[in-house]
């Protein structure tokens, strides 16, 4: 009873009384859990504010109309996608934080699990599920510096949504600029004509003609001093700090500046300026363009170039403004996924299956019974091609894995929200490929769908890194003999493919951390797949 009292205290100091699951349908009246809580009762607890009709409805046609593009597709994805035959409509295609208004959505991947079993749609709020929403956020930006999936080299992205600048991008760059490097300071030097600085005696000497005395020593009656834009530089870093307070403010209202994005609460303060109290937009920009164009530092260049985005689009993009959306995470989610795979287990260039999977197209090309070769680019290549070394450090045979973002659920009976039977018949396809392709590294030694494992936050970590739950074939494909066989057995046919479920806690750490890949075992989740492989 007691531990039942401390976690309804702990709910109800929270900002947001649900956090959401991608994939989930939710009702409208699901969506108004998102709304952040603005008001006090007398005990000075908090308490959700009323809710609007008119305003979750234009929350909801916001969400519905943010699209995210696909890096190297023009398909688009909806945040929020609206399933008119369904009684509970909508569903969150996004993973990670939407920002409208005093609404704030934290969406997990849908591997995640209801915090009160099969028959819940939430996640109940809590430091440990924020801080699983920064690993998720991180991984998610670790995944477009990766793949320049729309980012520049501040890392803020400039074209993952059809809309306009992602403020909440732009607003974690300046404080994690700030936090890195500090606040401005400019190596601009400038001249003045007899002024109060150390003079340049080359420039001095340069431009100005001296006096002779009797025994000829030359006498400099004017001179060249030389320092630092004192000034300039003054305000830029005001305009800096007035932001960075501003920016960390906005993130502390919605409860994302420490617990997800790790940001000490102290930025706050930094300032008690706002950016309106320094200037108008056309005289910061004017201040901030001078600058820039006598800047050569290139962090320098870039913090003002981050700046005057900020000036530009404040008006009409502040995270606090009214029905504009912005975001911290990544749609669809299923390419971060299939890059966390790639970069924790590929290790073999997949140039030649790329070429040999393309298909040949033999067409005539007139009436005299000539035919054109014609290579079309459509190929089918998987995420994975590990090869495994043998003790001599030669080639030892191959394993293939293919990331499966799904998260199937089965009992003795029926198996539902696997993949498809194109599916299977295309991972048996990249076994006859690597087969012909790659024959130099070796026989196949296992086949593998990689599937995120199912998770309950409150549970903490999980110290198993990989699991396997089963494996998939199709009897009659299953008889093709592979080419590359082992001399004991010569009967080696295509190996059914295993159904593998990957700890996304620990894949996460080891993708965005270089120094956590060295307690991510990636050999021995291979010589495991390999083992069941082989029985």
């Amino acid at each position: 009873m007691k531990q039942q009292n401390t976690a309804v205290r702990t709910h109800a100091n929270e900002m947001i009384d649900h956090y959401f699951i991608e994939g989930v349908h939710y009702s409208r009246k699901d969506l108004q859990h998102g709304r952040l809580r603005v008001t006090t009762d007398s005990s000075d607890a908090q308490v959700a504010a009323s809710n609007s009709p008119i305003e979750i409805d234009a929350v909801i046609q916001a969400l519905c109309e943010y699209q995210f593009t696909t890096a190297g597709s023009k398909s688009h994805t909806s945040a929020l996608e609206f399933h008119p035959d369904q009684s509970e409509p909508y569903t969150f295609q996004f993973v990670g934080v939407l920002v409208v208004h005093d609404y704030v959505f934290y969406v997990f991947p849908k591997f995640v699990k209801p915090t009160h079993g099969p028959h819940s749609k939430f996640i109940e709020p809590s430091p440990a599920a924020r801080a699983f929403m920064r690993q998720i956020i991180d991984a998610c930006n670790h995944y477009r510096k990766r793949t320049a999936s729309g980012t520049d080299d501040t890392g803020i992205s400039t074209h993952t949504t059809t809309n306009n600048v992602n403020i909440a991008e732009l607003y974690r760059a300046l404080l994690a600029d700030y936090v890195r490097d500090g606040v401005y300071r400019t190596t601009m030097r400038v001249w003045e004509h007899n002024g109060n600085g150390n003079i340049d005696w080359e420039r001095t000497l340069n431009r100005v003609d001296p006096y002779f005395t009797q025994q000829g020593a030359p006498i400099y009656a004017d001179y060249w001093t030389r320092g630092r834009a004192v000034d300039e530089e003054a305000l830029v870093r005001r305009i800096q700090l007035a932001w960075v307070a501003h920016v960390a403010q906005q993130f502390d209202a919605s409860g994302l500046l420490v617990d997800v994005l790790g940001f000490p609460r102290a930025l706050c303060a930094v300032s008690r300026e706002l950016p309106t109290d320094i200037g108008t937009t056309s005289f910061l920009r004017a201040a901030l363009i001078r600058a820039r164009n006598r800047e050569f530092s290139t962090r320098n260049r870039t913090l003002i170039n981050m700046l005057l985005l900020l000036v530009d689009t404040n008006e009409k993009q502040q995270l606090d403004s009214r029905h504009a959306v912005t975001h911290l995470g990544t749609a669809p989610f299923h390419t971060v996924w299939e890059d966390i795979c790639s970069e924790l287990f590929s290790n073999t260039e997949l140039d030649e299956v790329r070429e040999k999977s393309k298909p040949l197209w033999r067409m005539q090309t007139g009436t005299d019974n000539a035919y054109a070769e014609i290579t079309a680019n459509n190929q089918l290549i998987p995420d994975v091609i590990h090869t495994m070394k043998n003790p001599t450090g030669e080639p030892g045979g191959m394993v293939i894995i293919d990331a499966k973002y799904y998260t199937p659920e089965h009992d003795a009976q029926s198996i539902s929200g696997q993949p498809g039977t194109y599916d299977v018949v295309k991972e048996y396809f990249y076994q006859l490929i690597a087969d012909i392709a790659l024959q130099s590294h070796g026989r196949i030694l296992a086949n593998a769908f990689m599937f995120p494992a199912p998770i309950v936050i409150e549970n903490g970590d999980d110290p198993i890194p990989c699991t396997i739950q089963g494996s998939v074939r199709i009897d009659a494909l299953g008889r093709y003999m592979l080419q590359q066989i082992d001399r004991n057995d010569s009967e080696r046919t295509l190996l059914p493919i295993v159904y593998a479920q990957l700890n996304p806690k620990a894949a996460f750490r080891a993708y965005i951390d270089s120094h956590n890949r060295e307690h991510f075992d990636s050999n021995a989740i291979l010589s495991e797949l390999i083992r069941y492989s082989q029985n």
